[in-house]
């Protein structure tokens, strides 16, 4: 007999079959794999900020402040948590609240009118603006992309941006269809996107025309809340459903260990994308909100590591118990803190959180089906682990569980250990034995609001057969 190691930091991967996985995660969820290979538990929500209904909530930021839009209202926050409702024109539309910042005003819109917000309450921006899906500024221009059109416009510089000229628009001509999604990336290029086509203007710096088309490619965004910039490069869904990193006109997918994933998502209403920092990793979240997920409930919440290549996923809770949507719908980064918009709320993004605002934050680890042991017994599974403080949530002594699946029938019970008291540090815990089998698939959770990294997983196994 001898301790194998029980393979964690195998790369998620979706597009095979879980029975036929042997080199790769099964699932990962609420954790994502460290920098030295191990889970270490995603972080936890807690309530910042409620406001009137339960609306999708959107944020920016603005002169040092948190601005959220919320049932067309919006809010400045300040950092102690103290919320006031600067509504003079609300925020209405039928799409995901897109912003624009300068230095003496927040431009908003969602399909409807541009609202900006100057330090007072909001207001109209010009009943000559268009109404926009999206807007984005360049130097001293605003852009507008005009809704359900391939048409976007720029506000006259000179005089600011309360007043627009309706010559003063360009049209996606590469690949005419409709705008629905700009940024402008930290080189000052404007990216335009549509269903079918992605085009990349520029300024010029003088002449009667401010921006030129400097190249169109046939290859679009058919999800508009994906369009950022991350990694010193765009990110989008493509018109295939690829999550794809693009510089200049060429791009790469970056989600082909989750396409099957993609390409299942039955509902891309609402759907989002943000680049989030935590504890030094370097992320992008992609979610569905209301695609069905493999759970059958509503959410679909994906993360990509972008430097190590890792994908894993985010659930929240519901009332029946079953993994559901993770509950976010917009992220921002203010005051060296991380703020998810809810429904109605703002919750802080906190590592010392672990559990979504009091909610159930289950973390969970799932093997392949891995048969290097050849026909084999384990005596025993040794889990290492390391675990710190705990939440004021969290029961007295923590549990987590342990079951495994031979030959791919069906799982054995839970085996559950108590991960000790505050203060017990780095642990090792022994499940006992679990018979014999060909194939062995692992599965460990815990939804105990405890700081969490597991650090390696080890089986006693004996060799039985010559297959």
């Amino acid at each position: 007999m001898a301790w194998k190691d029980v393979p964690l930091s195998a790369k998620l991967l979706t597009n095979v079959q879980e029975a036929a996985l042997r080199r790769a995660s099964a699932a990962i969820e609420n954790a994502y794999v460290n920098e030295q290979g191990g889970f270490t538990r995603f972080p936890g929500l807690t309530d910042f900020v409620t406001m009137t209904g339960d609306a999708p909530t959107y944020l920016d930021r603005w002169r040092g402040d948190l601005v959220a839009v919320s049932n067309s209202r919006v809010w400045r926050i300040q950092p102690d948590g103290t919320a006031e409702d600067v509504t003079g024109a609300p925020v209405r539309g039928d799409g995901r609240v897109s912003f624009a910042r300068a230095d003496n005003e927040l431009a908003m819109a969602a399909g409807g009118e541009i609202i900006r917000f100057a330090g007072v309450e909001t207001e109209l921006l010009s009943p000559d603006a268009p109404l926009a899906s999206a807007v984005a500024y360049i130097d001293t221009y605003l852009l507008a992309a005009e809704a359900g059109s391939g048409r976007f416009y720029n506000s006259d510089a000179a005089e600011g941006t309360r007043s627009w000229n309706p010559v003063d628009v360009f049209a996606a001509d590469g690949t005419p269809d409709n705008i629905t999604s700009m940024i402008v990336t930290p080189y000052r290029e404007l990216i335009v996107a549509g269903p079918e086509s992605t085009e990349q203007y520029e300024r010029l710096p003088s002449g009667t025309v401010p921006f030129f088309r400097r190249w169109s490619v046939g290859e679009g965004n058919t999800v508009p809340g994906s369009l950022i910039f991350a990694d010193n490069a765009v990110w989008m869904v493509n018109s295939n459903r690829e999550f794809v990193r693009a510089s200049g006109q060429t791009s790469q997918s970056r989600g082909d260990a989750v396409g099957v994933t993609l390409e299942d998502i039955d509902d891309w209403r609402g759907a989002w994308a943000a680049a989030v920092n935590v504890q030094g990793q370097k992320f992008i979240v992609l979610q569905a909100p209301y695609a069905t997920n493999t759970y059958d409930t509503a959410g679909v919440t994906l993360v990509h590591d972008f430097r190590q290549g890792q994908w894993f996923s985010l659930y929240g809770w519901d009332d029946r118990g079953f993994p559901a949507r993770w509950p976010g719908w917009s992220y921002q980064f203010i005051w060296d803190r991380h703020f998810v918009g809810g429904n109605g709320r703002v919750y802080e993004l906190d590592h010392r959180a672990f559990d979504n605002a009091g909610a159930v934050q289950r973390v969970l680890g799932r093997t392949a089906h891995f048969d290097d042991w050849g026909e084999s017994r384990v005596d025993n599974v040794r889990l290492r682990f390391k675990r710190g403080t705990v939440s004021p949530n969290a029961e007295r002594e923590p549990r987590i569980g342990l079951r495994v699946r031979r030959d791919n029938r069906d799982w054995t019970r839970w085996v559950y250990k108590s991960m000790g008291r505050t203060g017990a540090g780095e642990m090792v815990l022994e499940f006992g034995a679990f018979g014999c089998a060909h194939t062995w698939q692992f599965e460990w959770s815990t939804t105990a609001a405890v700081e969490l990294e597991v650090v390696r997983m080890q089986a006693d196994v004996t060799r039985i057969g010559t297959g």
